[in-house]
């Protein structure tokens, strides 16, 4: 085969491998999307405000998402704050919501980001 295609195939094989962590990045924002909702809909008033609710999160999801993912290298592993994610994201939604006047919604927000811990779950 040669050097040449040999350096050929170890440049496919790591694509292939970039690839697949970008993939499971992916597939991770869009998880935790998902459970963005979920926790949404625990708002009072998320029946009536729902889709602004979804708005505001859409709009601040992925810069809250790429801050709290560290995508592993060589020698560490893929990390992803969760706790930092949600706290950044309501953060942005409620300081958006009060500059769109929603003040009672923002303290909806605000509450809904003291009341979110996570459990530890042995994972470091």
């Amino acid at each position: 085969m040669g050097k040449a295609g040999g350096i050929i195939i170890a440049i496919i094989i790591a694509a292939v491998v970039v690839g697949m962590k970008y993939s499971n990045k992916s597939e991770e924002a869009d998880d935790t999307r998902v459970q963005v909702t979920q926790l949404l809909q625990s708002l009072p008033d998320y029946t009536e405000a729902g889709p602004w609710y979804e708005g505001l999160a859409d709009t601040h999801h992925e810069a809250a998402f790429e801050h709290a993912y560290k995508m592993g290298g060589k020698y560490s592993k893929t990390t992803f704050d969760q706790i930092g994610y949600i706290h950044e994201l309501l953060d942005k939604m409620a300081a958006d919501a009060d500059r769109q006047n929603q003040k009672e919604r923002a303290g909806y927000i605000r509450e809904l980001r003291e009341s979110v811990y996570l459990e530890s779950d042995g994972q470091g």
